[in-house]
C-alpha cells in the first residue's frame, strides 16, 4: 500500500500543474523514505535485532531512519542526473537536492547517538560529578526560524521568486545552520566535578578540555530576553592563566554559572 502511495504522488507531480504538483512532489519527498525504511526493516534479519538490549534497539533504527534518507536522495539524484531533460528527471532530481539536507542531519544524527559518553573516562579515582549541564532546545530556534521563513515563501503570494528563494536557503543555508545546532546539542558534555569542570565538544573530533575549580578567575554568564524567559545562555569560564571556555545554549545557565563563579556574585555579561 506504501508503495503505491508512493508511486502514484510521482505520478501526480508529473501530470499536476501548479500548487498541485507541489504537493505530489512534497508527498513523494516524504513517503519515498519512509517506503525505503519499511523495506529496509522488514528485510533486515530480525534474530539479531531482537537479541539488542532495549538500549541499542532504538539507536538501530535510528540507523534505519538515516541509512532510508541517504538512499531516497541517492536514488533520487542519479535517476534524476540519468533522465536529465525529461519531466521525470527534473522531478526526480528536484527531490533528491530537497532530501539531501534531510540526509545530512539523520546521518549526523545517527553518528552522534552511535557515541558513548566520554566524561566518565575521564575521571580520577575517587572523583564525584556534581552537577551536568544540559543543552537547551533553543539551539534550534535559527534553523526553526530559517524553516518558517521558507514555507511562509513557497505558501505565500511571491510565486516563482518566493519558491526560489525558499529552495536555495533550505538548501544551501539550512543545512549548516542544522549541523551547527545538532553538533552543539548533542555533542557537548560539561560536567562539574568536586575537583574540576569538564567539557566535551565537537562532532568529527571530540574536544576535552578541563579546568581545576580553584584555577578559575571568573564565571560569566550572556543572556537575551528570550534566554531570560526561555531558561538558556550562553556561560563563560576564565581561568587564571588567561584561557576561556565558552559553552553557547546551556540550560539553567544561572546554576552553572554560580557553581563555577569564585566570587558567588553577579557575573560580568559575557
Amino acid at each position: 500500500m506504501l508503495f503505491w502511495c508512493t508511486l502514484l504522488s510521482l505520478m501526480g507531480s508529473l501530470v499536476f500543474l501548479g500548487r498541485a504538483a507541489l504537493f505530489s512532489l512534497s508527498l513523494f519527498i516524504v513517503l519515498f523514505p519512509i517506503t525505503l525504511i519499511v523495506m529496509l526493516v522488514r528485510w533486515w534479519p530480525s534474530r539479531p535485532c531482537q537479541s539488542l538490549p532495549n538500549s541499542r534497539r532504538w539507536k538501530r533504527r535510528l540507523n534505519f531512519v538515516s541509512a532510508g534518507v541517504l538512499v531516497a536522495a541517492a536514488i533520487n539524484v542519479f535517476a534524476g542526473l540519468n533522465f536529465f531533460g525529461t519531466p521525470l528527471g527534473t522531478t526526480l532530481l528536484v527531490a533528491g537536492t530537497l532530501l539531501l539536507p534531510a540526509a545530512m542531519v539523520a546521518a549526523l544524527v545517527s553518528f552522534s547517538l552511535s557515541r558513548d559518553e566520554v566524561t566518565e573516562d575521564l575521571l580520577e579515582p575517587d572523583e564525584d560529578i556534581l552537577f551536568r549541564a544540559d543543552t537547551h532546545w533553543a539551539i534550534f530556534l535559527p534553523p526553526i526560524q530559517l524553516l518558517t521563513f521558507c514555507i511562509l515563501l513557497v505558501l505565500g503570494p511571491f510565486g516563482l521568486g518566493g519558491e526560489v528563494v525558499a529552495a536555495v536557503v533550505y538548501v544551501v543555508i539550512v543545512p549548516g545552520v542544522m549541523a551547527r545546532a545538532l553538533a552543539i546539542f548533542l555533542n557537548t558534555e560539561v560536567s562539574v566535578t568536586d575537583r574540576r569542570l569538564i567539557t566535551v565538544t565537537g562532532t568529527l573530533f571530540r574536544r576535552k578540555r578541563t579546568l581545576e575549580l580553584d584555577h578559575i578567575r571568573a564565571a560569566g554568564l550572556s543572556q537575551g530576553r528570550l534566554g531570560r524567559l526561555l531558561g538558556y545562555g550562553k556561560v563563560g569560564i576564565i581561568g587564571r592563566d588567561g584561557g576561556s571556555i565558552k559553552l553557547p545554549g546551556i540550560a539553567d545557565p544561572m546554576s552553572l554559572r554560580d557553581m563555577l563563579d569564585p566570587t558567588h556574585t553577579t557575573a560580568p555579561s559575557i
